[in-house]
């Protein structure tokens, strides 16, 4: 009876860990997701499980791309932490990222807050990454609406007000910037909007031998966000292998711009790059963690005004009074870029207790992720070795009538575990099927 008894156990503990041992969800795309309501169409993925209050990433393609291109880049770290993606698409040859607060920015914006309002979306903790046109749009975003955007990373783009209005493929591509000076291209975002808060955090990575001349604009992004964030000196740091990192630092000495310039071999398809950088852009904007942004908790809030738009649905005028994407709080305005007109940006008020709550719900809810990640490991290998060793020890104690043996005794201990086996296998089964 005791051998029974511990048969009984062993086989539970094996069919409990098949099953746990089950192959993760992965989340999932929906191509030309009609909710966003917006000029431009888009696609938006799913993670396996959402955060509770989940971040948000605008990953953007390159001109003669697609929103599709850019499947792939993201997913994996989606999942794994739980935020969402928003996959744009221009819709031509290429984005318009001039600076202004209205047209393809203003549609992307439209975007975001699809999720803010209908998903619980963190509005603390909004980013965008893209390649190319996707680079400019990206710098662009982070300049004209600080009120909106955490932090981003272009792989490359050019300071926002090079890039001219309309459908143009890269009518700059080989030309150098008029000017390298940074208060002539932070007043280039200034006239869009103007932000009293903290800028976002910005991330640069360009190819020493980049055919189009990417690599001799660097100079001119990197001034227009050191000068928009007040920014210390630029300062040589560890980077990746073979590339030249430069970091600039805000008064508390937090990093809020790095430069990465590749070797001169490295042209401009920074998606050649291998390792890929993708896991570089998700550290530095802090998605690989449950809270902040670019290692800051709480940047904190600020006031904007400016941003008169036009010509498009999702053109309007904005006014911003709350925190830049990490952490402001209130509510006394509306979005300007959804074409209404208001006292607040993307986050109307004053920053501080509104933003920490945020930060503690969202936390919790990783929290709980990983400990069930944990706990799926755990029995895993505990199912594995006491089965395994029961299996063992009493096939030789109890030969013909069978015992507790794993692999499949003469008699009972091998049909028994079938059974179990076969009812683990049917339930997963039917999980698959509710999916």
């Amino acid at each position: 009876m005791p051998h029974s008894r511990n048969c009984a156990v062993a086989l539970l503990t094996v069919t409990f860990g098949l099953l746990l041992a089950a192959p993760a969800r992965a989340g999932s795309w929906q191509n030309g997701f009609s909710g966003f309501g917006a000029t431009l169409q888009g696609d938006l993925y799913t993670p396996t499980t959402p955060a509770a209050s989940p971040a948000v990433l605008v990953a953007i393609h390159m001109c003669t791309g697609h929103s599709t291109t850019v499947h792939g880049w993201f997913d994996s770290y989606a999942d794994k932490q739980g935020f969402y993606i928003i996959a744009p698409d221009a819709g031509k040859q290429c984005f318009d990222s001039s600076a202004t607060r209205d047209g393809d920015k203003a549609a992307i914006v439209k975007m975001v807050n699809y999720l803010l309002t209908q998903k619980n979306a963190d509005k603390t903790r909004v980013f965008a990454a893209g390649m190319s046109s996707g680079g400019c749009m990206t710098n662009t975003l982070l300049a004209i609406y600080p009120d909106v955007f955490a932090g981003g990373s272009a792989m490359p783009g050019f300071p926002a007000g090079a890039w001219p209005a309309g459908d143009i493929v890269c009518s700059k591509c080989g030309s150098t910037p008029p000017s390298l000076d940074g208060t002539y291209w932070a007043n280039m975002a200034r006239k869009a909007f103007t932000w009293s808060g903290t800028y976002p955090c910005s991330q640069q990575w360009v190819g020493g031998g980049d055919q189009y001349n990417f690599n001799g604009w660097l100079p001119a992004v990197a001034a227009q966000f050191q000068t928009l964030s007040s920014l210390g000196a630029a300062t040589p740091a560890t980077g990746r292998s073979g590339w030249t990192r430069t970091v600039y630092k805000d008064s508390a000495g937090n990093v809020r711009l790095e430069t990465n310039l590749g070797p001169t071999s490295q042209m401009h398809d920074l998606e050649t790059v291998s390792p890929t950088l993708y896991g570089d852009v998700i550290t530095f904007l802090g998605l690989d963690k449950a809270t902040g942004s670019c290692g800051i908790a709480n940047p904190g809030g600020g006031t904007g005004s400016g941003g008169v738009g036009g010509g498009t649905s999702d053109s309007g005028t904005a006014t911003g009074s709350g925190g830049a994407g990490a952490g402001g709080g209130g509510g006394s305005g509306t979005r300007g870029a959804g074409g209404a007109t208001g006292g607040g940006g993307m986050q109307a008020g004053t920053a501080g207790t509104s933003g920490g709550a945020g930060m503690t719900g969202s936390a919790g809810s990783t929290g709980s992720a990983g400990a069930t990640g944990a706990a799926g490991s755990t029995n895993t290998g505990t199912g594995g070795s006491t089965s395994s060793g029961s299996g063992g020890s009493h096939s030789g104690d109890n030969g013909a009538s069978g015992g507790c043996t794993i692999a499949g005794g003469p008699r009972g201990g091998g049909v028994t575990l079938v059974l179990f086996v076969a009812l683990g296998l049917r339930v997963r089964r039917r999980a698959r099927a509710r999916e």
